[in-house]
């Protein structure tokens, strides 16, 4: 939930202030071309371009993937962030100030505010004091070069009591320590470090800033691994390690890997696989997947081949399933974890492992057991974790390979749904007519802008078959009414369903170029349509006003089906 009031205003402030040309040409390589920008679509390979950037309209639009939208749909698409994350992104960038929602949230601002500044400054004496002699002997003994510390921010937090507490006292508030899961107050109220003897891990929130730690103990404390407590920056269970860095390599290794630990993770970066993320000692939860299911479609877990390990990696597929995401699982040795294959093998016997990750039901089968007697007994656990799978298609297909090999017919399996095969559709696939996107495009496009209000009130709304096009023209018909110019780049604020959005962007691109004379005769076609629609209702009408003999009502239904059946224009 947003901190900020995302009203209509705002939103338009925001995509306003943003260059679109800007934010696409961070990503891709823009030529100018007359009044547009052309470059090679992020979205899907191509070798010519045909990503089409207008910063007039602030919009794009791909002829080849047919994907387009305006400045904000953009960052969604690329960063996979909500509406919300995306704004903010945007706002931030273009140094928009966004209202906050309440009181209630300008507390909880200035709470998180309190704890990342606290954070930060324990980060400078935790970063520098990492150099000193027993953490920069651990990390060269895990092979972390100093490249991999400076990236990943590697610190040390030193075996005293009270040593980070000393140093920032007089700098922040004792309850600020307190608030960050920095400091720990004793039954005395005396404060002492949470953190102590450890190598420090800084945990990122998807924007990169800093949320809690992480520590590794180089003592002989038996907790191998502290991490901060709950805080109101940090919630454990909806937090994946390595996120905000593994968010930028998705796109082009088109999955995620998840693996358990924090150097396992580092170590897998190091070796050239930017897409790892981390559980942080807990197991992979629906915050998890959910987050994972909107930036990749396919994620790979990697997790230790021990018992824990095993069961870890069942709860991971069941939930991953439930979100509808591809899953490969790779089970390591018993006593080999990623790191330690890195570091043996390099990056390339790693690639050689994952690239033999086993399939969602070859994993459930390994994990039955050998003999079709051990699959059998093992069967309908199984079957549970496959069907929270939501595709049906998917789940029919799993169902079917986990009975052939425990060798019970899929018919005795119980009641299993039948999958109905729905093509994939393409982006834009899903178009209006060629008259609406005409009507559509002539309004927005085409018309001199004095005669577009005009025209926009003759559009019979529900004489349109396709509901993005009534969208449209519903928000165009409400514009004109308060006497709002009717621009493409000024309706973005009132539409706030994303396929319309797209439309928009690809109208000037997809819809046939549409005269105002054209115009006028597909306008008369749709009210032609609209009046045989009310003369055949107007039959109905009076058939039942005959059987039921409502002389009155009869009258009065023959009076208005006369005066339509002859009127010939639009009125």
């Amino acid at each position: 939930m947003s901190l900020y009031d995302l009203n209509r205003v705002v939103v338009a402030q925001v995509r306003e202030a943003a260059d679109i040309v800007a934010v696409i040409g961070e990503v891709i390589t823009l030529r100018h071309r007359g009044r547009n920008w052309l470059g090679l679509c992020p979205f899907h390979g191509e070798k010519t371009p045909s990503f089409n950037v207008s910063r007039d309209k602030g919009t794009y639009y791909c002829f080849g993937c047919k994907k387009g939208g305006d400045v904000i749909d953009f960052v969604m698409e690329t960063e996979r962030l909500s509406f919300a994350e995306a704004v903010e992104r945007l706002a931030d960038r273009f140094g928009v100030s966004l209202p906050l929602a309440s009181p209630e949230a300008r507390r909880r601002r200035d709470e998180q505010e309190e704890a990342t500044a606290a954070l930060e400054a324990a980060q400078v004496v935790f970063s520098r004091q990492v150099h000193e002699d027993r953490p920069r002997a651990f990390l060269e003994r895990r092979g972390v070069s100093p490249q991999t510390v400076l990236e990943f921010g590697l610190g040390f937090a030193r075996p005293d009591w009270r040593a980070l507490t000393d140093t920032l006292r007089g700098k922040l508030a004792e309850r600020t320590l307190i608030a960050a899961g920095l400091a720990v107050q004793g039954d005395d109220g005396r404060l002492w470090d949470r953190f102590r003897d450890r190598v420090m891990i800084p945990i990122r929130s998807l924007r990169g800033s800093l949320i809690a730690y992480g520590g590794r103990t180089l003592g002989d404390d038996p907790a191998k691994y502290l991490n901060s407590p709950e805080t109101p920056l940090f919630t454990k269970n909806q937090t994946l390690f390595a996120l905000d860095r593994a968010t930028r390599a998705f796109a082009t290794a088109e999955r995620c890997l998840v693996v358990e630990g924090y150097f396992d993770c580092i170590a897998l970066h190091a070796a050239g696989f930017g897409e790892t993320v981390a559980t942080l000692g807990t197991a992979l939860s629906e915050h998890h997947a959910r987050e994972l299911a909107r930036r990749v479609r396919r994620v790979v877990v990697c997790f230790d081949g021990d018992a824990p390990g095993r069961k870890a990696a069942l709860g991971a597929l069941r939930t991953l399933l439930s979100f509808d995401l591809e899953v490969r699982v790779l089970l390591l040795p018993p006593d080999q974890d990623p790191d330690d294959i890195v570091r043996s093998e390099g990056g390339e016997g790693m690639a050689r492992r994952l690239a033999a990750a086993l399939a969602e039901s070859d994993f459930l089968i390994n994990e039955m057991g050998p003999s079709r007697e051990d699959r059998r007994a093992a069967l309908r656990g199984s079957l549970e974790i496959v069907d929270a799978c939501r595709d049906p298609v998917r789940r029919f297909a799993m169902r079917e390979e986990l009975a052939r090999a425990a060798g019970v017919p899929v018919e005795q399996l119980g009641e299993v749904e039948t999958p109905r095969i729905v093509a994939g559709r393409a982006e834009g696939a899903d178009r209006p007519p060629a008259g609406e996107m005409a009507i559509l495009r002539g309004v927005l496009v085409d018309l001199p802008a004095a005669r577009r209000a005009e025209t926009v009130r003759e559009i019979p709304l529900d004489a349109l078959d396709h509901p993005l096009a009534r969208t449209i023209v519903r928000s165009l018909q409400k514009a004109a009414g308060e006497g709002r110019t009717l621009e493409i780049s000024d309706l973005w604020s009132d539409i706030d369903e994303r396929d319309a959005r797209h439309l928009l962007a690809a109208l000037e691109h997809e819809a046939p170029e549409t005269s105002a004379d054209d115009l006028q005769l597909i306008l008369r076609g749709l009210w032609e349509k609209q009046r045989k629609k009310k003369l055949a209702h107007l039959n109905s009408e009076i058939a039942r006003a005959e059987r039921q003999k409502d002389h009155e009502t009869l009258q009065q239904l023959l009076q208005e089906w006369l005066l339509l059946s002859r009127r010939t224009t639009p009125g």
